[in-house]
C-alpha cells in the first residue's frame, strides 16, 4: 500500500476529530445521575439521532475496504451485500424494535429474566462478550494498520490512541458521549464519500468513460462467488444482528416510545440504502481508474488507492478522519452495550442489588475502562505477535456462534409459546451445529466456497429453530412459567404511557449538536488554510462555511427547547425496569438467579 503524503491541513482534521470526540465526553461527563442515563440516554435520544447512531454502529473500517475489495473485483453485487441490512431494518421497524422499547430495559439481556429465568439471563449475559472483545481488537488492529501503512503513523501508538479516545469518551460520557460522538463521526464519513465518488469520476475521465468496458454482469444482483444461495444466509445473518446485537438494539430502548424505536430503524435502513451505492461506485470507477489491481494482488487497497489518486492534498485528512469515525462508532458501541450488561446483569443482579444509581454510574464507567484496555492490550498483543491471520480465523468462528446467542433473544420478543427449556435448547443445538461446521471446514471435509457459507448460516439458524421448538413441545410449564410469561407479555403489549416518555423532556444533546457541527465545520475551514493545494483550500472552506451554517442553525434551535428534569419512569429501579411495575411483575425476580 503507498504510503500518503500528509499536509499541515491534514493533520490538523486528524488531530483536530481527536479534540471534539474528546471534548463532547467531557461535556456529558457530569451531567449523567444515574444508569438508565448512562446506558440508555435516559431514554431521551430522538429517533433520527439514534437511527445515525445505529447506522454508525453497524459499519467499520473494515467495511470500507472489504466492501470496496468486492466492488472493485465483482461489482454491483458488493451493493446487493450491502442492502442486505435493508430488510433487517425493515423487520426491526415492523416487528422488534417497538417490543424492545416496550420490554422497558437498560441492557439487551435485562429481559430475559422476566421472560424465561436467571439463569438464563446469566448465559446469555457472559455468552456474547469474548466474541465481541476479540471482535473489537481485530478491528482497532485494522484500522490502525491502515493509518501506518498509508500514513506513516506509527501502529503501536495508533493502536494505543485510538483506544484511549474511544474509551475516555465513552467512559465520561456514556451513551449521550456515543450518539453525539457517532452525529459528528456520520457528518465526517458523509463528506469523505460524497468527496470520493464525484473525484473518481472525474479522475476517470467523466461518467461514460468511469463506467465503460466494464466486465459482463458487473452491474448484476449477483455475481463472481457471491450467488443466491450466500446472499440469503447473509440476509439472515444481518437481519438476526441488527435487531440482536447488543450496540444495535441499544438504540431502539433508548429513544422515548416505540413509534420512536421503528422510525430509527427505518431511517437506518434509508441511511443503508443511500449509502450503499455512493460507497461502492468509486470503488467500481476503479476498474478504469486503476486497472491493475488483481494482477497485482492490491485490491484490499482500492479506497486508499482512490483517495491517493483522486483527492487532493488538503482534503485527505478528511478519509481518515472517516476511517477512524467508522471504527471508533462501532467498538466504543460495543463498550457500552457490553459494560451496560456487566453493571446491571451481573454487578447489580448478584453482586451489590441495593446499588445507588451513581454507585451504578460509577461502576459501569469502570467496567468501561476496563473493557477499553483489555481490548486495547489485544490489539496490541495481535499487532506485536502478527496474530493477525489467526484472529480473522476466530473471529469467523465465532461469527457462526452469533446466531444461536442471538436469535433466542428475539424469540423471547415475540414468540409467546416459548419456554426457557426451548430457549436453551436452541442455543446448544445452534453451537453444536457451529462446532460441527467448523471441525467439517478445518478439517477439509466441506468445501470451502462461498455457497458452503451460504449453507452453514442457514443450517445454523435451522438448528437453532429446530432446537427452540424441539425443547419448548418436551418442556412442561409449571403454572408459575405460564404465569410470568403471561405477565411479561401483558407488560410488553402495553404501549409506552404519556407519562413515562414526556413530549416536552428536555432534550441534552440539542445544544450540543450545534456546537459539534460549528466546531467541525470550522475544523475543517482552519485547516483548509493551511493547505498548499488552491483547490483543496477552497474545498475546505466550502465544506466548512456549510457545516457552521448547519451548526448555527442547530444550535438555535437547541436553545429553543424547553428545558425540564427527566421525570423518572413510574416506580422504575435502576437495572430492572420491568420488576418494578408492581407485585405481579416482581414475585419471580425476588428470587435467586439460579
Amino acid at each position: 500500500m503507498a504510503q500518503v503524503k500528509l499536509s499541515v491541513a491534514d493533520y490538523l482534521v486528524v488531530a483536530g476529530y481527536f479534540v471534539l470526540v474528546l471534548w463532547i465526553g467531557l461535556h456529558f461527563r457530569n451531567k449523567l445521575e444515574s444508569a438508565k442515563d448512562y446506558f440508555a440516554g435516559g431514554r431521551q435520544v430522538p429517533w433520527w439521532l439514534a437511527g445515525i447512531s445505529h447506522y454508525m454502529s453497524s459499519f467499520s473500517a473494515f467495511g470500507f475496504i472489504a466492501y470496496a475489495q468486492i466492488g472493485y473485483t465483482h461489482g454491483w453485487v458488493a451493493v446487493t451485500l450491502f442492502w442486505s441490512t435493508i430488510p433487517a431494518c425493515l423487520a426491526g421497524g415492523l416487528w422488534f424494535a417497538p417490543r424492545w422499547r416496550r420490554a422497558r430495559v437498560i441492557t439487551p439481556v435485562q429481559f430475559v429474566e422476566n421472560r424465561f429465568n436467571g439463569l438464563l439471563r446469566q448465559l446469555f449475559a457472559w455468552a456474547g462478550i469474548p466474541a465481541k472483545i476479540f471482535d473489537d481488537a481485530l478491528k482497532i488492529f485494522a484500522t490502525s494498520l491502515f493509518l501506518t501503512v498509508s500514513a506513516g503513523v506509527d501502529l503501536y501508538w495508533s493502536i494505543f490512541v485510538c483506544g484511549a479516545v474511544m474509551v475516555a469518551y465513552t467512559f465520561l460520557g456514556g451513551l449521550w458521549a456515543l450518539i453525539v460522538t457517532d452525529y459528528v463521526q456520520f457528518l465526517i464519513k458523509a463528506l469523505a464519500i460524497l468527496l470520493l465518488l464525484p473525484f473518481a469520476v472525474s479522475g476517470a475521465g467523466g461518467f461514460e468513460r468511469a463506467f465503460r468496458g466494464l466486465p459482463e454482469g458487473f452491474f448484476g444482483l449477483s455475481g463472481g462467488p457471491f450467488g443466491w444461495l450466500y446472499i440469503a444466509g447473509y440476509t439472515l445473518l444481518v437481519t438476526i444482528s441488527y435487531n440482536a446485537n447488543w450496540s444495535l438494539v441499544q438504540k431502539y430502548y433508548s429513544v422515548p416510545r416505540e413509534k420512536d424505536a421503528a422510525k430509527a430503524a427505518y431511517c437506518a435502513g434509508v441511511l443503508n440504502l443511500i449509502g450503499a451505492p455512493l460507497v461502492i461506485l468509486p470503488a467500481m470507477v476503479g476498474r478504469n481508474l486503476l486497472p491493475d489491481l488483481i494482477s497485482q494482488n492490491r485490491t484490499a487497497d482500492t479506497y486508499v488507492l482512490l483517495v491517493l489518486k483522486s483527492l487532493p492534498i488538503g482534503v485527505i485528512g478528511i478519509f481518515i478522519a472517516a476511517m477512524l469515525s467508522a471504527t471508533m462508532a462501532v467498538v466504543s458501541a460495543d463498550f457500552n452495550a457490553i459494560a451496560s450488561v456487566l453493571t446491571n446483569d451481573v454487578y447489580h443482579r448478584l453482586v451489590h442489588p441495593r446499588a445507588t444509581e451513581r454507585q451504578l454510574v460509577r461502576v459501569g464507567r469502570w467496567i468501561t475502562l476496563a473493557l477499553g484496555a483489555l481490548t486495547t492490550v489485544m490489539s496490541l498483543w495481535i499487532a506485536a505477535t502478527r496474530q493477525q491471520s489467526l484472529f480473522s480465523t476466530m473471529v469467523t468462528v465465532l461469527g457462526l456462534f452469533m446466531i444461536p446467542t442471538l436469535l433466542p433473544l428475539l424469540a423471547g420478543l415475540v414468540v409467546r409459546g416459548l419456554t426457557w427449556q426451548g430457549a436453551l435448547a436452541g442455543f446448544v443445538s445452534g453451537l453444536a451445529t457451529g462446532l460441527l461446521i467448523l471441525v467439517l471446514k478445518t478439517g477439509g471435509v466441506a468445501a470451502s466456497s462461498y455457497d458452503w457459507e451460504g449453507i452453514s448460516l442457514l443450517a445454523n439458524t435451522a438448528a437453532s429453530i429446530v432446537g427452540m421448538i424441539a425443547g419448548t413441545l418436551l418442556s412442561r410449564p409449571n403454572e408459575e412459567e405460564k404465569a410470568r410469561i403471561r405477565r411479561f407479555f401483558e407488560t410488553l403489549d402495553e404501549p409506552i404511557r404519556q407519562d413515562e416518555a414526556p413530549a416536552d423532556r428536555w432534550n441534552p444533546s440539542r445544544p450540543l449538536l450545534g456546537v459539534s457541527t460549528l466546531a467541525l465545520g470550522a475544523l475543517i475551514a482552519g485547516a483548509g488554510l493551511f493547505s498548499r493545494s488552491d483547490r483543496a483550500r477552497w474545498l475546505d472552506l466550502l465544506i466548512g462555511l456549510i457545516l457552521v451554517l448547519l451548526g448555527i442553525w442547530l444550535h438555535r434551535r437547541g436553545k429553543d427547547q424547553p428545558r425540564a428534569d427527566p421525570a423518572p419512569e413510574p416506580g422504575e429501579k435502576a437495572g430492572d425496569d420491568l420488576r418494578a411495575r408492581g407485585p405481579r411483575a416482581t414475585d419471580r425476580i425476588d428470587r435467586c438467579w439460579w
